[in-house]
C-alpha cells in the first residue's frame, strides 16, 4: 500500500538540500515551500559546516512569497555561539523574500526559550505551532497573513 508522509509531494517537485544527523532541509517545489528540521544538540559551528552554503542553495531554488516549516521538536539547546548560524540563515531567507515561517517548537523548555529569543531579534514573518500539521495547515492557506 502506497503512503505518503505529511511533507509528501511528487519526486520531481521536491528536492533534499541537506540530510545529516544535525539538521535536514529540503524544497518543495510545487509548495514554494522549504522544510527545515533540526535534529538534537549541536556542540559547536564545526558539527554544521555547510549549514549557510545548504541554507544558500535552498532559498535560490525557491521563487519569491515562498514559506518555510521549521520543526525543532527534537532540539536540544545549542550553545550561544551558534545563534549567529541562525540569525545568519534568517537574513538570507528574509533577503529571499519569504512570505511566512511556521516553527513548530522544541518539546525541551530551555531550546524553546533559546528558539524564540532568535527569532524575535529579526524581522522574519513567523508564527509558532505545537504540531506540523497546524503549523503545515497554516502555511496551506492562501491568505495566511504577515504576522508575527
Amino acid at each position: 500500500m502506497y503512503t505518503t508522509s505529511l511533507h509528501s509531494t511528487p519526486d520531481n517537485a521536491s528536492e533534499q538540500i541537506a540530510s545529516n544527523s544535525s539538521y535536514e532541509l529540503k524544497i518543495d517545489k510545487a509548495k514554494n515551500r522549504i522544510y527545515f528540521t533540526i535534529h538534537g544538540y549541536w556542540k559547536s559551528k564545526e558539527v554544521v559546516p555547510a549549514f549557510i552554503e545548504d541554507w544558500k542553495k535552498a532559498v535560490s531554488l525557491t521563487q519569491a512569497n515562498f514559506t518555510v516549516l521549521t520543526d525543532m521538536r527534537s532540539m536540544i539547546t545549542h550553545p550561544q555561539e551558534l545563534n549567529e548560524l541562525h540569525l545568519e540563515a534568517q537574513k538570507l531567507v528574509i533577503e529571499a523574500g519569504v512570505k511566512q515561517v511556521a516553527n513548530v517548537l522544541p518539546t525541551d523548555k530551555i531550546a524553546n526559550l533559546q528558539a524564540s529569543s532568535i527569532v524575535s531579534n529579526t524581522t522574519l514573518p513567523y508564527r509558532n505551532f505545537n504540531s506540523c500539521e497546524e503549523a503545515e495547515a497554516y502555511l496551506n492557506q492562501p491568505s495566511t497573513a504577515y504576522l508575527n
